[in-house]
């Protein structure tokens, strides 16, 4: 069992932990991913977990790789957009920088991760090709916003050559689930584009659970809440019920808010939900739990 004095993240007051949960694999995509002409570019959730695993070698770790090679077989995006859990803010933003500076929005951890470099070039034209596609509104441009470890964590091991541009759009606290979810509706013809959706957080993510498990020596034992949370959104994405997956906080308020006393870890999800086309292959991958309280079940849609 790994070190339960657990390293902790401070700037957002949200975290990931540390891999012992299990993994089932991915289903082989014999024919790569279904795209042509530079066509449609996947959507994806992933459960980035603790910053950690950016220097580790886990389970999870070498699916992300694997996932890296199954993207890698299909054309290369022209961009990537990536939602982070750890960009939240009072109005919708994007950033526009022509690099890609990284935030180390934690602290605590070994020297080695804060000199660490994702050379990715950014991609400025971003927020014009966002606003091109929204009814009603506009969308900002953040002109120093660098790439939160939500987004460079992962990408180093998706795409570990750092050849694709990268931007981020913010979660805005003003707009409600259904609103995050109707967004990402607008924005979904980026696909269209050749811009990858990634939407970065976990399907439940309870430090304050995980806080009494490290007291207690049993961030080993997963809880029934997170399995049962876990399994419950995973049958609906496979069902296409978006709807559900909306309301969940409204309709099951007491099991939502174990899985997230705070939804930033969630609202991703909505992003890539919102991104799915109706013709995508929808396939799980990294399933299984960091510690007990936090899943990291994600899904590559394309």
């Amino acid at each position: 069992m790994k070190n339960i004095t657990r390293r902790k993240l401070i700037k957002n007051s949200i975290t990931g932990v540390c891999a012992t949960g299990a993994i089932s694999l991915l289903s082989p995509l014999a024919n790569g991913l279904n795209r042509g002409d530079r066509g449609r570019a996947p959507a994806m959730f992933i459960g980035h977990g603790d910053p950690m695993n950016v220097i580790q070698d886990s389970n999870f770790t070498q699916e992300w790789e694997r996932i890296g090679k199954v993207l890698a077989s299909g054309d290369k995006p022209l961009a990537i957009l990536c939602v982070s859990a750890h960009w939240q803010s009072d109005e919708t933003l994007v950033s526009t920088t022509s690099g890609t500076d990284l935030i180390y929005d934690f602290y605590g951890f070994p020297k080695k991760m804060y000199n660490l470099q994702y050379p990715a070039p950014g991609f400025p034209g971003g927020q014009k090709m966002v606003n091109s596609l929204l009814n009603d509104t506009t969308i900002v441009g953040d002109p120093n916003r660098g790439l939160d470890h939500g987004a460079w964590c992962v990408l180093t091991k998706l795409f570990p050559k750092a050849s694709v541009p990268v931007f981020q759009m913010s979660l805005s606290r003003a707009l409600s689930p259904a609103q995050h979810y109707d967004l990402a509706r607008e924005i979904s013809q980026l696909r269209d584009r050749g811009v990858m959706i990634i939407g970065s957080g976990n399907l439940t993510h309870n430090m304050r659970s995980w806080k009494r498990d490290a007291s207690l020596g049993q961030t080993h034992l997963v809880h029934d809440w997170a399995e049962a949370f876990d399994h419950a959104v995973a049958e609906k994405i496979t069902k296409g019920d978006h709807n559900t997956l909306v309301r969940i906080a409204q309709d099951k308020p007491s099991l939502f808010r174990m899985a997230h006393p705070t939804d930033e870890h969630y609202l991703p999800l909505l992003y890539s939900l919102g991104a799915q086309h109706k013709k995508d292959d929808v396939n799980f991958f990294a399933t299984g739990f960091e510690d007990g309280s936090f899943s990291m079940r994600s899904v590559l849609m394309s």
